[in-house]
């Protein structure tokens, strides 16, 4: 009687893994994938009006945006580091002070400025492997 249960928990067990085997055979086999940088290329002509294209970011403009920044991170840990305020709280004056960030940006760079800014920012992000 032993000896019958034994032998039909091993034919159990071998079926079992019989069947898992055939699964991972079925599935598509993995590659290994590997991150490309995205290669910029040059147009070979110009098809963009002169007024669509972004104008570059003035040393004026980029120490206004340090400023800017500057003054963001330091309302942010101020608001981070009061005692008083609940989370919710702090979460809702973070969010106030990012919005008056992105004002004060629009006030002074153009929208293509601050779409070149953006995609600079994900290509950064990209490259860093986040």
């Amino acid at each position: 009687m032993k000896r019958i249960i034994v032998l039909s928990c091993l034919v159990l067990v071998g079926a079992s893994a019989n069947c898992q085997n055939k699964k991972s055979k079925k599935q598509a086999p993995k590659t290994d994938t590997v991150a490309v940088a995205p290669i910029a290329v040059a147009p070979l002509e110009s098809t963009t009006p002169v007024a669509q294209v972004a104008a570059p970011i003035t040393e004026a403009q980029k120490a206004k945006l340090k400023e800017i920044n500057k003054a963001f991170k330091a309302e942010k840990s101020r608001i981070e580091s009061d005692t008083t305020l609940s989370s919710d709280q702090k979460a809702a004056q973070i969010k106030m002070a990012s919005k008056e960030k992105s004002k004060k940006i629009k006030e002074n760079f153009t929208p293509e400025q601050i779409q070149a800014m953006k995609d600079a920012q994900k290509a950064k992000k990209e490259a860093s492997g986040e």
